[in-house]
């Protein structure tokens, strides 16, 4: 387990302190804890920051920052793998935070084999997936779990904000990781875990994967057709869902770190982020007792509840979305098609009456919308008569579109093996602390500088 003699250990977490001093934007609880040095709130988490220039992060005169990020001068430790962890690291380096990434020797982050796999690119820098969710990071290749490593482990913990993991609950307490153990030696340290059920309860060991997420989660009864057997959503939905309550946990703890402090444990359970997004679905059962079940492509048509229509019907080049909700949309869509005789018509007097004939009225805007384009309908409909009506786009029309490409949802970014690809960035516009994205690493690219080593010492 490693390759590294005592004495290389001890190069190599010298080196990282020595190489990373006290950003200036870091807090001083460690050495107010050590020293009783007096804290003041608010005082030292904003980052010095300088309006105008390039869109980019850079240095103007002197040491002042130009153009500063949120969490610039912030430094996380990640040894998450996966989705969920990662991702989560993935949100803190854009905002600026130094993210530093441990991975398992030769091999790395098991996302490094997931698919999707870029033809004609080596491996392990081939997963489209990794890609994705480590850009702007730093790679390093480290048996964290050896006790022989601990010593350049605690190199790492020692000038770090966050630690982020995502290991099964109660692997890090028996490694004597657990938080209480580094909460005594690092007080202001924050700790991410990101499990599948949490670090309590009777799942707290069990293991999950996105369609036991999902099922547990309560989605998976909501979707697919009436009378067929539910279906997955694509991808890991519930993971992206987790690493951005990991997201929220982490800066609502700097924040309270300020003026604190402490550090404290910020635990993220996946199935617990699908479960409180359920909204007014849980409302439905809770106050009326009404489970929602699936309905294919329609909405809910139970009483009250029923609305119509609320569907994706076909056109002459692909699908359109409705969600016809409220009276005046009714009125404003029978007007559209020409269908005037519907607003007199008493089988259609309500939202619950034509949720009941919803195979009528998918008859009558099939027919309509035959001949026409989904473009000419969404111009038209939502343009013109305010029917909130869409085009379902596929992901070349999305990336496409002039409305994303106009914000600068897509970047390029060069990567030294898999060369130039397009990465979303973020759904965040900032005028002060715009988030910035670098290409992901390559395997222990980074052992030089945060280990004193290079990657063929580690191998």
């Amino acid at each position: 387990m490693g390759s590294r003699s005592p004495d290389h250990r001890q190069t190599a977490s010298a080196c990282q302190r020595v190489a990373a001093p006290e950003p200036h934007s870091r807090l001083t609880s460690r050495a107010s804890a050590s020293v009783g040095r007096a804290y003041q709130p608010g005082a030292v988490r904003r980052p010095r920051h300088i309006r105008g220039g390039d869109s980019e992060a850079q240095r103007g005169r002197g040491d002042q920052i130009v153009n500063a990020t949120a969490l610039d001068g912030l430094k996380v430790l990640e040894l998450a793998e996966g989705v969920a962890g990662p991702y989560c690291g993935r949100l803190l380096a854009a905002f600026g935070a130094e993210v530093i990434k441990v991975e398992r020797l030769q091999v790395g982050d098991w996302t490094r084999g997931a698919e999707p796999i870029l033809p004609d690119v080596e491996e392990p820098e081939s997963s489209a997936l990794f890609l994705y969710l480590n850009t702007g990071k730093k790679s390093v290749t480290l048996d964290w779990r050896c006790a022989n490593n601990r010593s350049t482990l605690d190199g790492l913990l020692e000038s770090a904000d966050i630690l982020l993991d995502s290991s099964p609950s109660g692997t890090l307490d028996g490694l004597g990781l657990g938080f209480d153990q580094l909460h005594n030696k690092y007080p202001g340290l924050i700790a991410i875990s990101i499990t599948d059920f949490g670090n309590s309860g009777p799942y707290r060991d069990w293991k999950s994967t996105p369609l036991v997420s999902l099922a547990l989660g309560g989605y998976l009864y909501l979707s697919g057709d009436e009378n067929r057997e539910p279906l997955m959503l694509p991808g890991y939905q519930a993971d992206y869902l987790a690493g951005l309550h990991g997201y929220l946990g982490a800066t609502t703890a700097l924040w309270s770190r300020d003026y604190t402090g402490e550090g404290q444990q910020v635990e993220v359970a996946v199935i617990e982020s699908l479960a409180a997004l359920h909204q007014f679905t849980t409302v439905m059962h809770t106050y009326s007792n009404v489970v929602r079940s699936r309905h294919g492509n329609r909405f809910e048509q139970s009483g009250v509840y029923g609305r119509y229509p609320i569907t994706m019907l076909p056109c002459k080049d692909g699908h359109v979305s409705f969600a016809v909700s409220i009276e005046h949309q009714w009125e404003n869509m029978c007007t559209l098609i020409g269908r005037h005789d519907m607003l007199s018509d008493p089988r259609f007097a309500t939202f619950p009456e034509r949720r009941q004939l919803a195979p009528e009225i998918d008859d009558i805007l099939i027919d309509w919308m035959k001949d026409k384009t989904k473009e000419d309908i969404f111009r038209e409909a939502a343009g013109i008569w305010a029917v909130p009506v869409a085009p379902v786009s596929d992901l070349e029309e999305v990336m496409n579109d002039s409305q994303y490409q106009s914000r600068g949802l897509w970047t390029t970014l060069d990567h030294p093996v898999a060369g130039k690809l397009t990465y979303p960035t973020l759904p965040v516009q900032m005028t002060e602390t715009q988030p910035t994205f670098d290409r992901a690493p390559t395997l222990g690219e980074h052992n030089l500088q945060y280990l004193c080593l290079d990657r063929q010492t580690q191998r």
